[in-house]
């Protein structure tokens, strides 16, 4: 059981510092826009998930949800989460292969008890297995926020690519963190694009995410699996595949739009993801299940991690090329984006920014340069294909 904590523990100490400025990079920008067919992409249902009542989904086993009133759309208005461009409107495509679960009900993944067990973190977990601190054979390749300050949000375009091999107890991720508090108490929500055969049952891209109210002391949950995240939408969930477009498949420049946001009058996290029509609400974790993110973020990261035991080795981080190759093969986060503390939405600023990696650079890297043009704006290219990439 303690294995199945590495797969998702996001948090590390132990990276060293890549100045991206310092890299000379003068084709960076012409790799970003020379291509321009991207395809914006949504999760899809599958057999795994099945329609239960609203109410009876696994966020209100909490103890602290048993009289938690839902919050059916965010109290903020509807909005895209980005000024989408002309020549994008006819490469945005969303799967709507089906149609959802009817009005009271909300989609939830089915897995066997012993499952859930598993995806759980209790008390019985083993003492080293609750440390602040990297995990022997994890990986990152990341951009973080350095003010001291407080954060309500953060979004991005993140690619996504359905030839990853992962295999095993390995796991690939492309997320967003947002997190807060002491590192005893330490507060956090993971989301993205996660590749993890031993959660999912396969090696294709499905919209992950991660949480935890006390440094997995005692909470820290997969998607919606156990009690905590508060599912409203009828078709988009967490855990779901997210599958190739019909128009070329996902090869590097298909992406998915993630936003995180705190909801300025309940208190609550919302996740939204992009569609044509804007921005679709799909759920939140409730401000009741943390201590401090519930007054605001404190760190935002955006990148990489990876995760493969020494007799595999490292997987494929991002689409498994290493940034330094143009844009189509790259992986990339585009449009990054924060909410300030007076819940702003605002681009990053390069300063404020810091770039990570605590591996070779033959294994996994990032490469920032700041704005990259009108479609892409604030970006970076990152990944790599790992390999034996140390401890």
């Amino acid at each position: 059981m303690a294995l199945i904590l590495l797969l998702f523990l996001g948090m590390s100490i132990s990276y060293y510092e890549v100045d991206a400025r310092s890299k000379n990079l003068p084709d960076m920008q012409q790799s970003f826009t020379r291509s321009l067919n991207l395809k914006s992409i949504l999760p899809t249902m599958n057999s795994d998930f099945e329609c239960i009542g609203i109410y009876k989904q696994p966020a209100f086993k909490h103890r602290l949800l048993k009289n938690h009133k839902i919050q059916l759309n965010p109290t903020f208005s509807r909005y895209t989460m980005q000024t989408r461009l002309p020549f994008m409107e006819k490469t945005f495509q969303i799967h709507n292969s089906n149609k959802g679960c009817p009005s009271g009900k909300v989609p939830i993944r089915m897995i066997k008890l012993r499952q859930e067990i598993n995806y759980n973190f209790s008390e019985s977990q083993p003492e080293n297995f609750r440390q602040y601190s990297r995990i022997p054979y994890q990986h990152f390749a990341t951009l973080e926020t350095t003010p001291s300050t407080t954060y309500h949000g953060a979004s991005a375009w993140i690619s996504a690519s359905d030839n990853l091999l992962v295999q095993g107890t390995q796991y690939s991720l492309s997320q967003i963190w947002l997190q807060s508090g002491p590192l005893s108490e330490l507060n956090s929500i993971q989301v993205g694009v996660g590749v993890n055969p031993r959660v999912y049952g396969d090696d294709k891209p499905h919209l992950a995410s991660f949480w935890t109210g006390d440094n997995f002391k005692k909470t820290g949950c997969f998607d919606a699996i156990c009690p905590g995240f508060v599912q409203v939408h009828p078709r988009i969930t967490l855990g779901q595949t997210i599958e190739p477009s019909f128009t070329g498949g996902l090869d590097g420049k298909d992406y998915i739009a993630i936003k995180v946001t705190q909801d300025s009058v309940s208190g609550h996290w919302w996740l939204h993801v992009e569609g044509s029509d804007g921005s679709e609400d799909v759920g939140y974790w409730p401000k009741e299940i943390f201590t401090h993110l519930r007054k605001g973020s404190s760190l935002i990261k955006f990148g990489g991690e990876a995760y493969g035991p020494p007799n595999i080795g490292s997987p494929p981080m991002g689409t498994g090329k290493l940034p330094k190759t143009s844009f189509p093969n790259s992986g990339f986060f585009a449009r990054l984006q924060i909410v300030d503390s007076k819940f702003r939405e605002l681009d990053v600023n390069p300063i404020d920014m810091k770039s990570y990696c605590d591996t070779s650079s033959d294994c996994y890297d990032l490469l920032y340069h700041g704005d990259q043009g009108a479609q892409f704006r604030q970006a970076f290219l990152f990944g790599g294909p790992g390999g034996q990439c140390g401890v």
